[in-house]
């Protein structure tokens, strides 16, 4: 019996540490990181914090629509574990969000990585309005009568961190210096223990640790739901999946203890039912300027545990926060230094380029499976991707398949990917309904649901079939450079339009544009500069695309194509522009392959598509000042809406096409009509509309008066949602 014992001894040590030295380190670390040191009985210091709203697609480019800089004073005790963040300082920049990024959490920082449990971004001990108070007591009694601690996870280094956690590794990792000492990290890896019944929230990931002082240095992880309950049936159904990332790391103050340096929270959520685009809120956080307080006098009970933290975030005077100027970070740079990517090796089994082989049955796209036009009328359709990972690395095959049912056609694509270091080799075969409109934006195809619910379709259409092979480069990382070469062999077959009206709204169609049959090969190499820099995102900087295509066949032509976007912040003015140009050449040019111009999305004061040609430019420039008052955003029941925050600004939009030769004036009169007058022309010379404008919350919406400046015009009110030109 003693034997059976000492052996169920070992194999229960075996299934929590992976060693006996493991086991010894970590027993010393929890006792080390259970309680700050006892010199330690609080702190002040100053925090800046960068909340960003963005989407992601499939490369892994972020687009950037809200941006809010919170600098803040921060007071902890240790006696009461009273955290207090109050914030002196509030800016923001939104591209149309009618709620601020608070709404999604109550605190946004950590006071310290002591204690029993990891207290959560939106935590219990925050003060609640009446509603607020009604909500999260009914969620604790839920989590209560669950056997859970509501917005709290297990500590790794808890006291009963083995009911909850196996650790592995205990490896050095780094050596990095402070003072006059060089400090050795080790790091562990941590994982939560599945049992049956098991439900709770806990940590994932890794640890590191000062070697010498036993005191946590570092934590990068993510929160994981570890039940056996069933997810609910819409999640399944839609294929939801929510990621919470966690990177927290301390700096050693004063060389006399470890407190929070930068902390980094990210959650990431996919719904792949609407397709792979990915929203991600991150928030990252610096602390400087720290005061250690060390003259409180604490009672025994006080220095052998650690209080429930209880935190509050406060604001300034309205007038003192909107004023506030002196910034560590320009607006934009926090959330920009980092990717989404940086956690992709522990990410769900679902994002992961590694594992078993994997198949799933969700779209590339929404307009995959689910698109609406005058062409094809309803259109719906299945997907799915085989992704064999750790059978093949980087290979993935995709197919996708649908019917237009007022067309009463087919149509669908197939494609194989080989994803390796920088490099992303393709083959795709396709027949699709291709949009001819010009100049789109990122992430934008020209087909969607939008005309089914809108009743507006301004687009233009030509049924294509295409075989292509494309190898794109990422150069350094996908944020920086991306450079995109394609040989095509396509087919290009006209279209009309099928359908009188949206059957929700008496508005007609248009008519859909001509276009020429023909079979062609077709070879484009591209180059995108800063993808994430772009004049529809918030992110600062520059960035570039530049395209050449030839086709050679039944149908010729050659296209060159630039865009250059640019944004700064700067003491209040932000300042946006953007330029899209380019000329197409061939000796007898198809219709489709022009530019045109006109509308809402191009030249606000003239017609759809009133312009076209062979050449084109595309200029959007805006200037904008937001007043150093009512920034401070505020809580209305459970939502927390962005303070008014005017602002005044100025932005012009401007437009040219020109038809340099016979063959561009024979393509135009090819567009359609009576074969006399063109359905597109030429602009004669710049054409463009300037805008005077007050701005609200953040410049996510604003009015004012607009003309055209390139003739007498009257000045025209004007309503605009978004950060738009």
């Amino acid at each position: 019996m003693l034997v059976l014992a000492l052996f169920l001894q070992i194999q229960a040590a075996d299934s929590v540490y992976s060693t006996p030295a493991l086991r010894a380190f970590i027993e010393q670390a929890a006792i080390a990181n259970r309680n700050p040191p006892l010199s330690l009985t609080g702190y002040k210091a100053n925090v800046e914090t960068e909340l960003a709203l963005i989407l992601r697609d499939s490369l892994g480019r972020e687009l950037v629509a809200q941006i809010e800089q919170l600098a803040a004073r921060a007071d902890w005790e240790r006696a009461t574990g009273k955290y207090d963040v109050h914030v002196v300082g509030f800016r923001a920049q939104s591209a149309g969000a009618p709620y601020s990024a608070l709404t999604w959490t109550r605190m946004y920082t950590v006071p310290t990585l002591y204690g029993n449990r990891l207290v959560l971004g939106m935590n219990d001990g925050l003060q609640y309005t009446k509603r607020d108070s009604a909500l999260y007591a009914k969620m604790r009694r839920r989590d209560s009568l669950q056997g859970r601690e509501p917005f709290r996870a297990p500590h790794p280094l808890a006291v009963d961190r083995e009911k909850f956690y196996r650790f592995t590794g205990g490896d050095t990792v780094a050596t990095m210096y402070s003072r006059d000492r060089a400090i050795r990290l080790l790091r562990v890896h941590v994982e939560p223990v599945r049992y049956p019944k098991a439900n709770f929230v806990a940590y994932s990931g890794e640890l590191d640790f000062d070697a010498e002082r036993h005191q946590l240095v570092r934590m990068r992880g993510r929160l994981v739901n570890v039940t056996t309950a069933k997810a609910p049936l819409i999640l399944r159904s839609t294929g939801a999946v929510a990621v919470a990332y966690m990177e927290f790391e301390n700096a050693e103050i004063n060389g006399q203890v470890w407190l929070p340096a930068y902390q980094r929270s990210e959650f990431q959520a996919q719904m792949e039912l609407l397709g792979d685009t990915r929203p991600v809120y991150r928030i990252v956080s610096r602390f400087h300027n720290y005061t250690l307080l060390t003259d409180t006098v604490l009672t025994i009970a006080q220095m052998d545990t650690a209080p429930r933290t209880r935190s509050s975030l406060t604001f300034a005077s309205k007038d003192s926060v909107s004023r506030f100027s002196a910034w560590q970070d320009n607006l934009g740079v926090s959330s920009g230094r980092v990717s989404s990517d940086d956690f992709d090796d522990i990410a769900p089994d679902v994002w992961k380029p590694t594992g078993k082989p994997r198949v799933d049955y969700w779209p590339k796209r929404l307009e995959d499976v689910a698109r609406y036009n005058r062409v094809e009328g309803m259109f719906t359709g299945v997907s799915g991707e085989v992704r064999f990972r750790d059978m093949v690395p980087g290979l993935s095959a995709r197919g996708t398949a649908g019917w237009a049912w007022t067309e009463q056609t087919a149509r669908g694509a197939g494609s194989v990917q080989l994803a390796r270091g920088n490099w992303i080799n393709s083959v795709r075969a396709e027949r699709s309904l291709t949009s001819t409109n010009d100049f789109m934006l990122a992430l934008e195809s020209g087909l969607s649901i939008g005309p089914l619910l809108s009743g507006v379709d301004d687009a233009d259409y030509v049924d294509r079939w295409t075989a292509a092979l494309s190898s794109t480069r990422i150069i350094g990382h996908v944020d920086r450079a991306l450079l995109t070469g394609e040989v095509a062999f396509v087919e290009d077959r006209p279209e009309l339009a099928r359908v009188a009206s949206a059957f929700l709204y008496g508005n007609a169609f248009r008519p859909n544009r001509n276009a020429i049959g023909g079979r062609y090969v077709r070879g484009t190499v591209k180059v995108v500069l800063h993808p994430r820099v772009t004049a529809e995102t918030l992110s600062p900087g520059f960035g570039a695309t530049v395209l050449y295509e030839v086709a050679s066949g039944e149908l010729d032509w050659q296209r060159v194509e630039a865009r250059l976007a640019a944004r700064r912040y700067w003491r209040g003015f932000m300042l946006s522009s953007g330029v899209d140009a380019g000329a197409v050449s061939g000796s007898a040019l198809p219709p489709q392959t022009l530019y045109e111009l006109g509308g809402y999305a191009d030249l606000p004061s003239y017609s759809y598509k009133e312009f076209g040609g062979d050449r084109a430019a595309l200029g959007r420039g805006l200037i904008m000042y937001q007043f150093p008052v009512l920034r401070t955003p505020r809580r209305v029941k459970f939502l927390v809406v962005p303070g008014l925050s005017p602002g005044i600004g100025a932005g012009v939009q401007s437009g040219w096409t020109g038809a340099s030769s016979d063959a561009a004036r024979s393509a135009l009169l090819a567009l359609g009509g009576d074969g006399v007058t063109p359905l597109s022309r030429p602009t004669d010379r710049i054409r463009a509309t300037a805008d005077f404008r007050l701005t609200f919350l953040s410049g996510a919406m604003g009015a004012g008066f607009a003309r055209a400046v390139d003739h007498p015009a009257r000045w025209r009110p004007f309503f605009m949602w978004g950060a738009a030109f």
